[in-house]
């Protein structure tokens, strides 16, 4: 029996209900999903280094608004996609209750706790919907390995911001998702399945990534699953091939805005 293990970065990430409920959906065992814990002061102090007033904006939008800040964007954003596909469970416990699936709280996906429950599970696979960078003794405890969705196109755009960086950079057709192995780099292991995205008329850039969401929840099941039924290789990223992209000054960010709103404006980008 396959047997896939689920890292979440909080109890309550809609992205990790969506994902989980559909591989269940599709027959795949889930043996446990371990989640960060919502208070790590140490965490919280070194992502708000690292994001500034971003982590705060993402707490409010992802911890206290949840669906509610949805409600007025983007029609296609994850919330109406788990309508469609009859996604009901909105915290990891009710898989508990529903599914006898445990639910274990950890400071770290990197935690003693972790490594140890992948020793004793053995998983055929790890599924990772968020949660920081994953040492090396939890992926070489995680079978094939960690299956992650980046929100870029690898290898030309690993890290931050990499829906904003290729519309810069005038690479309006670099924008897109990855769903790859995770290794020791960032961004930088083995590829499987890439899908380029195109903004679409009258888009602004948060209405893009809303979009884009529910485009990866899809993209990292059928993958999981194809991958376990032997229909898709792994094709080793070169270092070379790309570079690692920061967080976006604000400033560019505005750039970015309105190079997004001249494409509107030309054939460039899809009218669909």
């Amino acid at each position: 029996m396959t047997k896939i293990i689920v890292f979440s970065p909080n109890r309550y990430s809609l992205y990790t209900t969506t994902v989980t409920e559909m591989l269940i959906q599709r027959g795949v065992t889930v043996s446990s999903i371990y989640a960060r814990k919502l208070i790590n002061p140490s965490r919280a102090l070194s992502e708000f280094r690292r994001d500034g007033s971003r982590l705060l904006k993402k707490i409010w939008k992802k911890l206290f608004l949840r669906q509610a800040a949805y409600q007025s964007g983007n029609s296609e954003n994850i919330l109406n996609f788990r309508k469609v596909n009859n996604i009901s469970i909105t915290e990891l416990d009710e898989f508990q209750t529903k599914y006898s699936i445990p639910v274990i709280s950890c400071s770290s996906l990197n935690d003693a706790i972790v490594v140890n429950g992948l020793q004793e599970i053995q998983p055929d696979l790890v599924v990772f919907t968020g949660g920081g960078l994953i040492r090396q003794d939890v992926l070489s405890n995680s079978g094939n390995g960690v299956l992650n969705c980046h929100m870029g196109l690898l290898p030309p755009y690993r890290g931050m911001d990499v829906v904003e960086w290729p519309i810069l950079e005038d690479h309006i057709e670099q924008v897109g998702i990855t769903v790859h192995f995770m290794d020791q780099g960032l961004d930088t292991g083995d590829i499987l399945r890439v899908r380029q995205i195109q903004p679409r008329k009258g888009e602004n850039i948060s209405g893009l990534r809303d979009r884009i969401e529910p485009i990866m929840c899809q993209t990292l099941v059928d993958t999981c699953i194809d991958f376990l039924n032997e229909k898709i290789e792994r094709h080793p990223q070169k270092i070379s091939a790309g570079k690692q992209y920061f967080k976006m000054h604000p400033f560019l960010l505005n750039i970015v805005a309105k190079k997004l709103e001249d494409i509107q404006n030309s054939s460039t980008a899809k009218d669909l």
